[in-house]
């Protein structure tokens, strides 16, 4: 049965009251240092969480362009002792910018950073804005992934994926990067577990599966290719709590989990509600990374509730993590976490944290993170939040979560 060791709350004094209910908060641990960082806050503890400190991510670094919002992942790289910070700006009248910062021990004053246009990448892509981020670190690359739109209508136009080498990073010198695109397919999301390349996927435009991307460190060419699975509703996304107050309206299909682990690739998202689930859940594939083909679907879906929102790692034992929200009903929204059990082909969750209110716009979301703790091999550390005392975004708490199976 999945146990929670610490499910420590972040306050306003560690996020400034810089919160947001679409929060995104993202996590990175290396001992008892942890960064957490989402919308628009970003706060640091060297004591496992005991204390915390903002970090302004409008003034930690200098500013540039239309300055920051919203989007930040945070990593740390482990074989290379470096932290890692990804700030997405605002978009302007002819795009944004993506800056890239690292550091040795993520402390005020000792971060490097890069910053990328979309025409830094390709002259051709002018007025075009970077969004939706994804992360991933492999045996020597950083990989970034993000979405492209139009600065005129927002109308999105392609996904791409920088490379970075890790060395290079770590140098803190010129940094030259990779890049690959796609005009067929978006909203990609890394299974992210030890390689030697990256594998990310997204749904495919044109029957109901996947299109599985892989990017082998020592390769310049990405291939790709095509897993059924059982098809899904995207929509209409409805879960409403007490008094009817609805969370899921902002919700949409695509990809947020994505783990390596064990010769098995698994990929989640969030699925309407069907002839066979009374409420919208999530949809899981568990695919053979050598034959990429199928091996199961192990859903997580109740009668009681809605799922949405997951985000999946194998601890360093090998077993699947899993971070999520549950609500609806007799619930608002609430933070879960679990793991997989190989044994009975299910998932075995426990809720953390719920929320006192619904969201004030029935909007909640985007993606939550979770890593293997660094310290101990069958525990996790995963990130959430949840809405106390209120609806409106100074009310969000975000959550940093250590459970074990």
């Amino acid at each position: 049965m999945t146990r929670i060791l610490t499910d420590i709350a972040l306050g306003q004094v560690a996020t400034g009251a810089q919160t947001g209910t679409v929060s995104e908060p993202s996590l990175a641990v290396s001992g008892k240092r942890m960064l957490v960082a989402g919308n628009w806050f970003s706060s640091r503890s060297t004591d496992g969480g005991s204390t915390w400190t903002f970090v302004d991510p409008y003034t930690e670094l200098p500013t540039t362009g239309a300055g920051v919002c919203c989007d930040q992942l945070v990593h740390y790289s482990k074989s290379r002792r470096l932290w890692i910070w990804l700030l997405q700006f605002r978009k302007s009248a002819t795009g944004n910018i993506v800056r890239v910062a690292v550091s040795w021990n993520g402390a005020p004053g000792s971060w490097t950073w890069w910053d990328t246009a979309p025409s830094d990448v390709d002259p051709a892509w002018t007025n075009l804005w970077f969004d939706y981020p994804d992360l991933v670190e492999t045996a020597d690359r950083l990989l970034l992934s993000f979405n492209m739109y139009g600065v005129a209508n927002d109308r999105w136009e392609r996904a791409v994926v920088l490379r970075f080498s890790l060395d290079d990073l770590k140098a803190r010198g010129t940094l030259p990067r990779q890049a690959w695109s796609t005009d067929q397919v978006g909203s990609l999301r890394f299974a992210r577990g030890p390689g030697n390349g990256a594998v990310f996927a997204s749904q495919s435009n044109s029957v109901a599966g996947i299109v599985l991307f892989e990017w082998p460190d020592a390769a310049t060419t990405v291939t790709e290719t095509a897993v059924a699975v059982t098809d899904w509703s995207d929509g209409p996304y409805q879960s409403n709590g007490p008094g009817g107050a609805p969370w899921l309206n902002r919700l949409d299909d695509r990809i947020t989990g994505g783990w390596r682990a064990n010769g098995v690739l698994g990929f989640a998202w969030s699925a309407a509600a069907d002839a066979n689930h009374p409420h919208p859940f999530i949809r899981v594939v568990r695919i053979d990374e050598a034959t990429e083909t199928l091996i199961d679907e192990p859903d997580l879906w109740s009668a009681a509730c809605a799922w949405a929102y997951p985000a999946m790692i194998a601890n360093r034992r090998g077993d699947v993590g899993i971070t999520a929200f549950c609500g609806g009903m007799t619930s608002h929204p609430a933070h879960a976490v679990g793991w997989f059990d190989e044994r009975a082909g299910s998932w075995d969750m426990t809720t953390g944290a719920i929320s006192t209110h619904g969201p004030r716009d029935g909007v909640w979301g985007d993606y939550l993170d979770i890593q293997p703790d660094p310290r101990r091999i069958t525990y996790w550390v995963a990130s959430g939040f949840v809405l106390n005392g209120g609806s409106a975004r100074t009310n969000v708490e975000p959550r940093v979560v250590t459970f074990k199976p």
